[in-house]
């Protein structure tokens, strides 16, 4: 008797969280963080104005790459049918959710990065945000959440390669 390849679902059960279909809730968790990557991480306000501040702009560019790495693990796990593929998509997505958790906790990183790269100094620069509301924008959200549905996708997917 032979066994259905990766991701077809089978008379034992195999349900609809089967292998394929956790790949494809990774892969979307990776668009998710890289959608997030380019979207508003955080908002600042002061003296009456206000500025927002995309990924793209610190941490983005890590996360970005993350994103893109989670998709072309997951989907090469579909195509490939091979489920160790779809698990290495979690170490991508759990690289994004650190810099998204980062980035949360710390909501001046994004607009500190800015303006370094506009030429500030470090101590400049943390100078500079003292005086600002910083709040976080629905874009890094967005990547976090996707981050830990690429991450448990593929952890669910190594689970199910180690079942008998």
């Amino acid at each position: 008797m032979t066994t259905p390849g990766y991701g077809v679902q089978n008379s034992s059960g195999q349900g609809p969280l089967g292998g394929a279909n956790l790949s494809y809730a990774g892969a979307l968790g990776g668009l998710l963080v890289l959608i997030g990557s380019f979207l508003s991480w955080a908002e600042a306000e002061g003296n009456g104005d206000s500025k927002s501040f995309k990924g793209m702009d610190g941490d983005g560019m890590w996360t970005l790459i993350a994103g893109i790495v989670a998709i072309g693990l997951f989907l090469a796990g579909v195509f490939m049918q091979k489920a160790i593929l779809s698990a290495a998509g979690a170490v991508p997505g759990l690289i994004a959710l650190v810099f998204g958790i980062l980035n949360i906790a710390d909501n001046e990183r994004v607009v500190k990065a800015w303006l370094e790269d506009e030429g500030a100094s470090s101590s400049q620069a943390s100078a500079m945000v003292e005086g600002l509301d910083i709040s976080t924008s629905f874009g890094l959200y967005l990547l976090v959440i996707g981050a830990l549905v690429a991450t448990a996708a593929g952890v669910m997917a190594y689970m199910q390669s180690r079942r008998p």
